[in-house]
This record gives C-alpha cells, structure tokens and sequence, in this order.
C-alpha cells in the first residue's frame, strides 16, 4: 500500500515502489506514535542517494533483525533509531548538502546494515 506525506492512499509514488524490497536504515517513531522508516529510494552509480522517512504502513517487514550498528536516541519529539553516525541533526543536515564526508559514513554504515541483512 503507498501513502502520501498525509496519510492518505496512493495509487503512485514518485519515491516508492510497489512489490520492491527495500532496507530499514533506521526507524523514527513519532511523539503520537506513528512509526516511519528511514529508506533508501533511489541510488544509481555516481548519484548521490536519495534517502528519507516513509510511513512504516507502506511496507511488509519480511526479516526482523536490529544491525549491531544501530543505537537509540531520545528526544522530545520522537524516537530515533538507525547507526549511531546518523543519529545527530548535524550528519543529516551535512548529508543533504552532500558533504563528501558525509557519503563516505553514509556508505560505511549502510555496508553494515547489508552484510548483517540476513
């Protein structure tokens, strides 16, 4: 099932894709509870990923497993979960501004993240 950013049904996404698998980099769960997961959508050599928080109800989870790089933070308005590099507001910031250094943590922690996919 594909939603929009309200919530709502959609018959099309411009980031997701119907019946396509996709890896959990991280989880947000909001203050009232809803959950999203962080998702890679669209990564083709040479081109910076585009990565971002999906409502977890677009998604059948098939394996349930927790990548020995991912901690917790808690803040006042949500819980983050996902590797510990990410978890600061500064990496994403850095991140969408495509630091280069940003991509070489971003790659590293996604590799352990596929590795230990079982």
């Amino acid at each position: 099932m594909l939603l929009d950013a309200f919530g709502r049904m959609a018959e099309a996404s411009n980031w997701l894709t119907l019946g396509r698998v996709y890896h959990v980099m991280g989880i947000n769960i909001a203050s009232d509870g809803k959950k999203f997961y962080q998702i890679v959508t669209h990564e083709k050599p040479g081109e910076w990923p585009n990565v971002g928080y999906y409502d977890s109800r677009c998604f059948e989870v098939l394996t349930n497993f927790a990548p020995s790089n991912w901690r917790v933070s808690v803040n006042r308005d949500s819980i983050l979960i996902g590797p510990e590099a990410w978890l600061g507001h500064a990496f994403l910031e850095a991140f969408h501004d495509h630091s280069p250094l940003t991509m070489r943590i971003f790659e590293r922690e996604c590799e352990i993240i596929l590795q230990e996919d079982p």
